[in-house]
């Protein structure tokens, strides 16, 4: 009887018990509060106006070339006798430097033929003035009256006196001509430069009239820069006289031998004529003393590509910001303090590549976000970058 009761009502009051216990424990768990979500906070890069250093800069890239530039061309023909060792490619000359000398064997005994046709002619002069006053006097001593007609100036001589002087002017100038080829038979540098082309050697003849060379001088070097119309108005141009831009930096850079090196230029002046394609104006920037080697910067190589980055000062109500941070439709992310974003309308004055030159909308110490953000609305929360690493790093700190 006993057995069978438990075998029939045990399991039952088993489930029974698990029930009310599954009961209790659903009764007795915590509530679990019901919460706001909070709003989604994107990370942001940000850049902090500053007023000391503001600059505009207008980039710009072109190549070296010499300002004076002349073809080496012989005036007088004849054998190459001696040719100097740094009249090759590459090589540096001063000013009056010996680069070539021709055989003046020619010339030397034209400059004596010329020397004996001048002494001829000076005894022929001579000659002619003695006949002129004997003339005269024998003349005086046939006159039977002071009445009669004055002789012709045949008779007096004057015409044979007239050619004999111009034949002695003619002999003076063949002497100077003979005298200028034979001083042509040697070639100097014409000022301090650098060689760029020789296509000469010795023993080889040269006629005159065909150039032999090419040699540009190393004291001033130029670089013609296109730029837009509108980026004229950051750069101040020398001897312009339209621009009132105030003073530019002109920095030239180049890599070269496998660094960056500096030097320092100046716009000097406009090109002649406005691209008929792109419409952008050329502006020369000089170059000086290109090609002295200061410290380890080589000097410029003619041809060489160099980056020209013009530095202008804007308006004192002006600053600067990165182009990242200019949005379509003149707008700016401003970040406050609470870390929301102010969608602010600017005025812009320059938009560059890595840079936007903001008249009115914006002042010094303010923050502007520099991140691409898909959606972004007035008042949205955000976090700044640094700050979260700067949190980051003393949390790690403390633990």
């Amino acid at each position: 009887m006993n057995s069978s009761f438990g075998k029939v009502f045990l399991p039952i009051i088993l489930v029974l018990v698990a029930v009310l216990a599954t009961v209790f424990m659903f009764k007795m768990k915590p509530k679990a509060e019901r919460q706001t979500p909070r709003a989604p906070q994107p990370v942001v890069t940000v850049f902090t106006i500053s007023s000391g250093d503001s600059e505009v800069r207008v980039r710009g890239f072109g190549s070296v070339k010499a300002k004076r530039s002349v073809n080496i061309v012989p005036q007088v023909s004849g054998e190459v006798m001696e040719k100097s060792p740094i009249f090759e490619p590459g090589g540096y000359c001063t000013e009056g430097e010996l680069l070539l000398r021709v055989d003046e064997t020619d010339y030397a005994l034209a400059v004596a033929k010329a020397n004996a046709d001048m002494a001829q002619m000076e005894f022929n002069l001579a000659r002619a003035e003695e006949e002129a006053q004997v003339a005269l006097s024998e003349w005086d001593n046939m006159r039977r009256s002071p009445d009669e007609p004055e002789p012709s100036s045949l008779v007096l001589h004057e015409p044979q006196l007239k050619l004999a002087q111009a034949n002695l002017e003619a002999a003076r100038a063949a002497l100077h001509q003979a005298e200028v080829n034979l001083g042509r038979c040697t070639i100097n540098a014409p000022f301090d430069g650098r060689i760029l082309a020789a296509d000469v050697d010795a023993g080889q003849y040269l006629r005159a009239g065909n150039a032999i060379g090419t040699i540009y001088a190393t004291d001033v070097a130029e670089v013609t820069i296109s730029v837009p119309d509108d980026d004229l108005a950051w750069i101040s141009i020398e001897n312009s006289g339209c621009l009132n831009a105030p003073e530019t930096v002109v920095d030239v850079y180049a890599d070269f031998a496998g660094a960056r090196h500096h030097w320092e230029g100046r716009a000097v002046r406009l090109g002649g004529a406005v691209d008929s394609r792109s419409r952008l104006v050329p502006v020369v920037v000089e170059i000086t003393k290109p090609y002295e080697m200061v410290g380890r910067r080589p000097p410029l190589v003619e041809g060489m590509f160099v980056q020209v980055i013009f530095r202008g000062t804007p308006s004192a109500d002006a600053v600067v910001i990165p182009r990242t941070a200019l949005r379509p439709d003149s707008k700016v992310w401003v970040i406050t303090s609470e870390r929301t974003v102010n969608v602010r309308k600017v005025t812009v004055a320059r938009a560059g590549v890595d840079e936007a030159v903001i008249s009115s909308g914006l002042q010094a110490g303010e923050t502007v976000c520099t991140s691409n953000l898909q959606y972004v609305t007035e008042g949205l929360p955000v976090r700044i970058e640094g700050e979260k690493l700067a949190a980051k790093v003393e949390q790690d700190g403390e633990e």
